[in-house]
């Protein structure tokens, strides 16, 4: 989600934080006042007399919306800034962020038109931006996240490169109609490394993407379970699902604690939708197998195989001393020809 915090820094600073900043093009966030006042620093909000932090609406297919956009300069000099609306997409970490400024947006951002595009602020100053938000007639019901975006554009002769500083306030919109939600899971593996301590159990590593085939967003859990042949060493992880955007696609990682290996492993993932308005979807069941080397009891089986050989030679060879004394002292006690015939 988008966080709240004012841009601020100084002009000491701008050459240092230079290529830094400039990953701040495609996140959003919330700014509140800054704690001390700087050449540049400003904060924004939903505008109006609502208690609220981000822009939510439920629209028809052809409605429109007005609304203002709350901009204050905390800084000591006159600062400008650019106002418009960007796409908001999960990136594939899971992270909620705003497309770039250079690249278009198809609908939250297309669909937003401020009064103004640009705004020059007094120090102290605070103003409202008004805007528009219209759904056009075909768009699809489900929900779309954006955001309203003020952006400080740094060009100044010492910079090495144009930074550009952005602050917004998110903005979803569910268009009414027949929503589905849906999530799906590629591309599972499991694997486990070397046990070499066989007294302790390792933690199997797991991998896989979750695509939200749906139009809602939706969020959830998802559990792994581990078993060896007939449920034996079974483990159970089961870990959270961040919010995922319409057509957004994840790539999952997480580690299952407390596996014994047990040479064939057999999973079972469940993955269990939730709608944000905690609607809960279909199941989605993923099963197969994988291998682990228990090294450690190998290496103990292994040891004990060599010492049952090593008895067995023993004895054998200590058999077949006592066989050959038996026959000695057989030979020993069968009387003589001569004496025999005497």
């Amino acid at each position: 989600m988008f966080s709240n915090r004012p841009v601020s820094r100084s002009k000491a600073a701008r050459l240092m934080m230079g290529a830094a900043c400039a990953a701040l093009v495609a996140t959003a966030t919330v700014a509140v006042p800054a704690a001390q006042a700087d050449d540049i620093s400003w904060g924004i909000n939903p505008g109006g007399d609502e208690d609220r932090s981000s822009f939510s609406y439920e629209l028809d297919p052809g409605d429109s919306v007005e609304d203002s956009f709350q901009i204050t300069n905390y800084g000591v000099n006159p600062l400008e800034l650019s106002v418009y609306g960007a796409d908001g997409q999960t990136s594939a970490n899971g992270a909620l962020e705003l497309l770039p400024a250079s690249e278009p947006s198809q609908n939250i951002g297309a669909w937003l038109k401020a009064d103004e595009s640009t705004v020059t602020l007094a120090a102290g100053e605070e103003t409202e931006v008004d805007f528009t938000l219209s759904i056009p007639e075909d768009a699809q019901p489900g929900d779309y996240v954006g955001g309203m975006i003020s952006s400080y554009i740094d060009s100044s002769s010492g910079a090495a490169v144009a930074v550009d500083q952005r602050l917004a306030t998110q903005l979803a919109v569910r268009v009414g109609g027949e929503g589905t939600m849906a999530l799906g899971m590629d591309n599972v593996d499991l694997s486990a490394p070397i046990a070499w301590n066989p007294f302790a159990p390792v933690s199997a590593d797991f991998a896989a993407q979750v695509t939200n085939d749906g139009t809602l967003r939706a969020r959830g859990n998802y559990t792994v379970k581990i078993s060896g042949l007939f449920g034996l060493g079974s483990s159970t992880q089961t870990i959270a699902l961040e919010e995922m955007l319409p057509g957004a696609t994840v790539d999952l990682a997480s580690q299952v604690p407390g596996l014994w290996p047990l040479i064939w492993q057999q999973y079972e993932v469940t993955l269990t939708p939730e709608g944000i308005d905690s609607v809960p979807g279909e199941p989605v069941v993923v099963n197969g197998t994988f291998w682990t080397f228990p090294a450690g009891w190998v290496g103990i089986l292994l040891l004990i195989i060599i010492a049952v050989v090593i008895v067995a030679v023993v004895r054998s060879r200590r058999y077949e001393y006592v066989y050959e004394d038996e026959d000695d002292e057989a030979d020993d006690a069968k009387p003589t020809a001569s004496a025999s015939r005497e």
